[in-house]
């Protein structure tokens, strides 16, 4: 990777390797490792990177990792992970780099020509506020970039690292065949599937409708990790169905949050009331800008 000039790169989430027989705590360790080496990667990378993508990468390497925590959280009770307490300022601010990365490289470009109709002065005025975006985007990437270097962080990390590598010590089951893996794997998957069908029929408000998304990607995150104890046609099902979901508010969200993050910066006060109302058009199911 060094001799490529790829080192920090955007590192995407791979299917962990599953050899049999294995018990659940190796089965548990396996993809945890995967998931949180998502997230640590993406991490290292953003220090010299740029690129949003590494941003992103990085997120879901985290929501994944908690997501894995939650699938195996019976195996994992005789072993509960350190706490993260001190990696929350940095959470917080992947959040919030990312909401503007969004922003300037996706939903405002997306919804220009709605908004400029071809006017000069309107154009202007977009333009002035991506570049005002733009600017508070690299800002909080440098101050990302300084609470990387914290050494709560680092100890942090370290400690998730140490967990991980000394969970399989823990077991004393000892392998299972796999046949028992595949029963606990659809029948954990099915839980989800139940659960996120539930919260999807009463998703009438924002908060139940980002519930609704913060499940989907729960399913899919599982049901990605645990494919190759799967049925070929109940994974395929769960991802289409996660991944449809996500997407569909997922576009609702990105709006509103841009509409948002004007209004915080009071950059413009005529394009933050457009933006509100393609986001009312999404959750309308209008599904494009006016």
């Amino acid at each position: 990777m060094l001799a490529q000039d790829a080192l920090d790169l955007p590192q995407r989430a791979q299917r962990p390797p599953l050899v049999m027989p294995m018990s659940r705590f190796e089965l548990a360790q396996r993809v945890l490792r995967e998931m949180f080496g998502h997230f640590s990667q993406n991490l290292e990378a953003l220090g010299t990177s740029d690129d949003p993508e590494v941003v992103h990468q990085a997120r879901v390497g985290w929501r994944r990792f908690r997501s894995g925590l939650r699938l195996f959280g019976k195996t994992l009770a005789l072993s509960q992970p350190p706490s993260w307490l001190d990696l929350q300022p940095l959470l917080a601010g992947l959040g919030a780099l990312r909401d503007l990365d969004v922003a300037v490289t996706e939903t405002l470009p997306s919804l220009a020509d709605g908004y400029t109709l071809g006017e000069v002065g309107r154009a202007q005025a977009w333009q002035a506020v991506l570049a005002a975006l733009t600017q508070a985007a690299a800002a909080q990437r440098q101050q990302l970039r300084q609470s990387q270097q914290a050494p709560a962080v680092g100890l942090c990390l370290l400690a998730l690292t140490e967990w991980l590598e000394n969970l399989s010590a823990v077991d004393n089951g000892g392998p299972v065949q796999r046949g028992a893996l595949q029963r606990w794997a659809r029948r954990r998957t099915g839980r989800l599937q139940q659960r996120l069908a539930q919260a999807h029929k009463q998703a009438d408000t924002p908060q139940q409708q980002h519930r609704v998304r913060i499940l989907a990607k729960r399913l899919r995150y599982g049901v990605e990790a645990l494919r190759a104890l799967l049925p070929r046609h109940q994974a395929d099902t769960c991802i289409e169905q996660a991944s449809q979901l996500q997407g569909r508010l997922g576009k609702s969200r990105d709006v509103a949050q841009a509409s948002a993050l004007v209004a915080a910066l009071a950059l413009d006060r005529h394009i933050e009331a457009y933006l509100q109302g393609v986001a009312v058009g999404f959750k309308a199911g209008l599904g494009s800008a006016p």
